[in-house]
């Protein structure tokens, strides 16, 4: 009756269907049984209870800070080549005749330093405007197909990383200490459940019945995962990789 497998998401729904269950199958059957049942049901609901408040406390809660630097070492080469890229970028279309107001278009209101200073996420988004503004301008800037290129080749480079920065933090931020505990303690609780009506329904010959009382025993061969579980020239085209 191994319950390793099941996903912190399907705890909920879990713990509310076997409480349901043993109340209307298990609890009629024995009269001795009765007052160890209501207990069980009462602490399972209690551990189920906890678990969804732990949940809804950790998706409203901010993300956590990674626990090792190991991630923004990662980060460090796709995010400066872009930040790179995008300066000189700027650096050339205001060395073209009537530049400024190119550089302007590029920028959308934004300051170089803020440009500078984005995140892989908002840096995407500034490199598509980039982008939008060059195919607006390309008959003042010469090398436009160049830097059309290299911009569209260094947000390609990001979009893995604003995936795996994402997702990073949706595993933080679902997995805290309070989930852990609150898991754990369910799962203590829900295994106590399973023995508990296993003896019950084998004094009766009803051991069959396990399956619609716990969800995760419905499907025998259900197997599953733990839980959390270059430099250029100020006016020429930019560098190939």
């Amino acid at each position: 009756m191994s319950d390793s497998y099941i996903y912190q998401r399907d705890i909920p729904v879990f713990g509310r269907s076997a409480a349901s269950q043993i109340r209307k199958l298990v609890l009629p059957m024995d009269a001795g049984f009765r007052q160890a049942l209501r207990t069980m049901t009462a602490r399972l609901d209690a551990a189920t209870a906890a678990v969804g408040e732990a949940m809804r406390n950790a998706a409203a809660a901010p993300p956590r800070a990674p626990a090792s630097g190991r991630s923004s070492k990662g980060q460090h080469a796709p995010v400066a080549t872009g930040r790179d890229l995008m300066r000189r970028l700027l650096t050339y279309a205001a060395s073209r005749p009537s530049g400024a107001a190119v550089a302007r278009d590029i920028l959308q209101g934004q300051t170089l330093a803020a440009v500078l200073r984005r995140r892989p996420a908002e840096l995407i988004e500034v490199m598509t405007q980039a982008l939008e503004a060059l195919e607006r301008h390309k008959r003042r800037l010469p090398e436009h197909a160049e830097w059309t290129t290299a911009i569209e080749r260094s947000r390609d480079a990001l979009e893995p990383l604003t995936r795996s920065v994402r997702k990073s933090r949706l595993a933080r931020r679902a997995m805290t200490p309070e989930v852990k505990a609150a898991r754990d303690e369910w799962l203590t609780i829900y295994r106590a459940a399973k023995l508990l009506v296993e003896c019950v329904l084998r004094l009766h010959g009803k051991v069959s019945l396990m399956p619609q009382i716990f969800d995760d025993l419905a499907d025998e061969h259900h197997v599953g995962t733990p839980v959390d579980p270059g430099q250029i020239p100020q006016t020429g085209a930019p560098a190939s990789a």
